[in-house]
């Protein structure tokens, strides 16, 4: 997901100028299957977590909010360092942030959860996504913006370089930013709804629903993922206006994502699929470290060698498997001999202060 921004001016230059041939019909396909589908899914499985931490330490009669904010607090510093040193597109302080937030609700009901996070979901979508689309079309769609101020050619140029001091002073500016941003607006509309789902599906025990439930399951899998893609298909075809993507992004890819999260609980009930899904708990246990470690390895590549907007797409996408197959491996020997990633016990540390 994170590739694009990682090897080229994604955000920043008119896609259509930015690929062709095969890279285009690639970029279109992870447009409709992957683009503002998965961060969905990450934040629901954050607010899910949060949900099973909290029961645990009823179970325990232990106080839960010290030992969260702990949590909060620590994945808040390691998510600015790793925004402002490594990765714009830092996922952590976001999660950190809307999590302080979310954790109040930690006590309603599974119902009320549920009926929060649709209000806000529809908030955003009424008073915000809707006139916002309205005025791109009254404007021009195809206008792209600059967070960092700097042209297209100006930021290629900065980070085919190869010095970091160059990466870094377009990196902090593009940060700050994000932090602004999920400070007034992302945190509240963007990921808190997703976050109080995942609570709210916790509670509501949704993995033994599905487990009973298979064919609600599918058509509620399948309703979802023809709606979210057929909303995100505009975006699909003409790529390069802003209005459908803020739609897609917005409301097509957040549908698309709750499909995929009941597509694989439904997987996972079947024996030949849960025997293969099985390889992803490794780097799954491990996932803050591999998250960290991909920022490093692909700042490397693209900016250290001077590969930024140098490769055709497809070729990143072949980086990617090569390098996310090396972690899976990595993973799996790793976890004959240690518990815990070397992030993960850092953050236990903090979090049990043992």
């Amino acid at each position: 997901m994170n590739i694009l921004v990682f090897s080229m001016p994604y955000e920043e230059a008119f896609l259509p100028d930015l690929v062709s041939g095969f890279d285009e019909s690639l970029l279109r396909g992870i447009t409709l299957f992957v683009i503002s589908s998965f961060y969905p899914i990450f934040t629901f499985l954050f607010g899910y977590g949060l949900a099973i931490m909290y029961t645990n330490r009823l179970k325990k009669s232990m106080n839960y909010y010290p030992f969260i904010y702990r949590r909060f607090i620590f994945l808040l510093v390691l998510g600015m360092l790793h925004g402002f040193l490594l990765f714009s597109g830092d996922i952590l302080f976001s999660y950190a942030f809307t999590g302080m937030i979310a954790v109040l609700f930690i006590k309603k009901t599974a119902r009320q959860l549920l009926k929060a996070a649709i209000i806000l979901f529809a908030v955003k979508i009424i008073i915000l996504v809707l006139p916002a689309f309205l005025m791109t079309l009254n404007d021009n769609p195809y206008s792209t913006f600059s967070i960092s101020g700097l042209s297209v050619s100006e930021i290629i140029a900065l980070k085919q370089s190869g010095t970091y001091s160059n990466f870094l002073s377009i990196n902090v500016k593009e940060y700050l930013n994000s932090i602004v941003d999920t400070v007034t607006f992302s945190a509240y509309f963007e990921f808190l709804p997703y976050i109080l789902f995942g609570m709210a599906a916790q509670k509501f025990n949704l993995v033994e629903k599905v487990k009973h439930n298979h064919s609600r399951t599918i058509i509620s899998l399948i309703t979802l993922l023809l709606i979210g893609y057929m909303i995100k298909i505009p975006y699909v075809i003409d790529y390069g206006h802003q209005g459908f993507n803020m739609i897609s992004s917005m409301i097509g890819g957040p549908l698309v994502g709750f499909g995929y999260i009941l597509l694989c609980l439904y997987l996972c009930q079947l024996k030949q699929f849960s025997h293969v899904l099985t390889i992803f708990k490794y780097p799954g246990k491990l996932s803050l470290t591999v998250y960290l470690m991909q920022s490093f390895i692909f700042t490397f590549i693209y900016v250290g060698l001077s590969l930024y907007n140098q490769l055709p797409l497809y070729q990143s996408y072949i980086i990617v498997l090569v390098v996310y197959g090396i972690q899976l491996v990595f993973c799996y020997f790793y976890l004959k001999y240690y518990r815990y990633g070397p992030i993960e016990w850092l953050w236990r540390k903090v979090t049990y202060l043992k």
